[in-house]
């Protein structure tokens, strides 16, 4: 086995599933790409990024077990056995497996406040141009979409898949029937970005649509992507994918896989627009300098019985080398553990109130950075972590001085949280919206005040006109500027799933609701890039953020000043 070509997360399924066999990936199935052998004639699996040279050919390691969803590329997407991760890891082919994650999903008033109707005119509508929605589906029968859906790829059903992704089943037609949007998140995206509703319609209301209902898998929305992109070049028409989801188990620099994958696929005619995330509020990030000779702590709070499996994904700069180690609530103790580059950098710990998996491998291929990755179970496999404060402990043992970063993650998401002075609001921006060649957007208010279906009032504490405190901070960790703009995404009024059942409190009518979050401001900026790419189908993702930056601006700022919280500011696309 090469483990220095397994990434961290993988790593550390990979050593507690021999130990511990199959209770190591049920505890992570609700995080990562594992599939379970429980009751199954094959053995336990993992969806992967399979990154290895550009004419890889695996048909050698087909009786393994393992499926690779491309024929080509240097980074694909995968299903395989655990068990050939040792053949496949010394393959001189292969370069980095890196695991699955599952990400989370990320208007009456807000098109007149971007001036959208005067950049519109008579003549952009999005006619011509491909609105691609990667999301939780799309409700089939809103008449805000009559006419408009060309194809969906579920990749929920079961099918044969497509040539992405042999997974999954494609629909048109009579066949759209099989889908449904119970959630309701990628309806209200959708209608956003193009819907066709007279009161609430939204920005491209003549774009079509190709949907890819997903997982959520960060692999398998690759796979959507590539989808959408090769659909829209058979019709040889532009096209423009919204990503209203992201998650924290990255670098936070735009090297991870789908990062990657987005900057390839990106092009003239080819754009990605991604949420900014709505942690703002959120205590995910800590921070701090650990000096050379010095020891830093960081406090992170786990809630009592809530939490089965909880995750500290750490990030350094590769000229130093840290040593880590755990405190438990108790006062219990990891030894402090070093880089290992010889053999499996993981090693697994059994304190009294709970187990302490670490792992501490050599730099990063992608980025020449270390990342460390701790894992904290219970007592027992599937019993809750211990619920109070823990202590992530940082030694260095060397003269020169390092950043650290850490986020935290939980089978949850969110409940997991950092105390104390090395929390930090900024460098909340993950994969992936942390994509280079991606529109990255936060969100402002536009309404905080509405009626409901029953004629209830509502209102939000948000400030009106202002970014909303949820969302996501920039920079990214190598300091790269994000999000890039800003885009109304509270209180948004757009489509509603009836195939979901949303409390009464969201509903508008029969068809709208509202809803908020960087996924709403997302679809802003995909449509409106829908009415550019109908105007020049050649403009690239260089070209569409040399075209919003100066047409946006922070409130109060001169234009072209940019926030890490507020990009270049709103959109005013009077003049666009």
């Amino acid at each position: 086995m090469k483990y220095e070509k397994l990434a961290s997360p993988l790593l550390t399924a990979y050593e507690d599933f021999r130990s511990s066999g199959e209770p190591a990936l049920r505890m992570r199935s609700r995080a990562m790409g594992m599939i379970s052998a429980e009751g199954r004639p094959r053995p336990a699996r993992v969806v992967v990024f399979l990154h290895c040279d550009e004419e890889k050919d695996f048909t050698a390691l087909t009786p393994q077990g393992l499926q690779v969803n491309q024929r080509r590329g240097r980074i694909r997407t995968a299903i395989l056995p655990l068990e050939s991760l040792d053949a496949l890891s010394e393959d001189d082919g292969v370069h980095r497996i890196v695991p699955a994650r599952y990400l989370k999903p990320r208007m009456d008033v807000a098109l007149p406040k971007m001036h959208i109707p005067e950049f519109r005119g008579m003549s952009l509508t999005g006619q011509g141009v491909i609105l691609g929605v990667v999301d939780t589906g799309i409700d089939t029968s809103h008449p805000a979409f009559a006419g408009r859906i060309l194809k969906i790829w579920d990749q929920t059903l079961s099918g044969a898949g497509v040539p992405e992704g042999g997974y999954g089943a494609e629909l048109a037609g009579s066949t759209f029937a099989m889908t449904r949007d119970t959630h309701g998140h990628g309806t209200h995206v959708g209608g956003i970005a193009g819907g066709s509703d007279p009161k609430y319609g939204g920005i491209a209301p003549r774009a079509d649509y190709v949907v890819v209902k997903t997982d959520f898998m960060n692999a398998h929305i690759a796979d959507g992507i590539r989808y959408i992109f090769r659909v829209a070049r058979e019709l040889n028409r532009p096209a423009v994918v919204n990503l209203s989801l992201g998650g924290h188990g990255d670098a936070h620099d735009g090297t991870d896989s789908l990062s990657q994958i987005i900057d390839q696929e990106a092009g003239a005619g080819r754009i990605v627009c991604c949420a900014a995330g709505n942690e703002g509020n959120d205590n995910i990030h800590a921070q701090s300098i650990v000096g050379g000779g010095h020891m830093r702590r960081m406090r992170f709070l786990v809630p009592d019985m809530s939490v089965t499996l909880a995750a500290l994904n750490g990030w350094y700069p590769g000229s130093a080398t840290l040593e880590v180690s755990v405190r438990s609530p108790g006062g219990f103790v990891t030894p402090y553990q070093p880089v290992i580059t010889f053999g499996s950098p993981v090693r697994s710990y059994t304190l009294p109130d709970g187990g302490v998996t670490i792992a501490t491998p050599g730099p990063d291929p992608d980025n020449g950075d270390h990342n460390f990755w701790i894992e904290i179970k219970g007592e027992t496999d599937g019993h809750p972590v211990a619920g109070g404060i823990w202590l992530l402990r940082v030694r260095n043992n060397t003269t020169q001085g390092a950043e650290l970063h850490v986020w935290t993650l939980d089978d949850e998401g969110g409940r997991v949280v950092f105390t104390g002075t090395s929390v930090k609001d900024s460098v909340k921006i993950g994969s992936p919206g942390s994509a280079s060649s991606a529109i990255t957007v936060a969100a402002y208010t536009t309404k905080v005040e509405w009626t409901d279906v029953n004629g209830a009032d509502h209102s939000v504490g948000f400030e009106l006109d202002d970014i909303t405190d949820f969302s996501s901070e920039g920079p990214l960790r190598n300091g790269a500027r994000k999000p890039d703009v800003a885009a109304p995404g509270a209180m948004i009024a757009s489509t509603l799933s009836t195939q979901s059942a949303p409390t009464a409190a969201w509903i508008l009518d029969v068809r709208n609701r509202v809803n908020a979050g960087t996924s709403m401001a997302c679809p802003f900026i995909a449509g409106l890039t829908a009415l550019l790419l109908q105007r020049d189908p050649k403009l690239d993702p260089t070209g569409v953020k040399a075209l919003l930056s100066p047409h946006s601006r922070i409130p109060g700022k001169a234009s072209g000043s940019f926030h890490p919280k507020w990009g270049f500011g709103v959109i005013d696309a009077t003049n666009l």
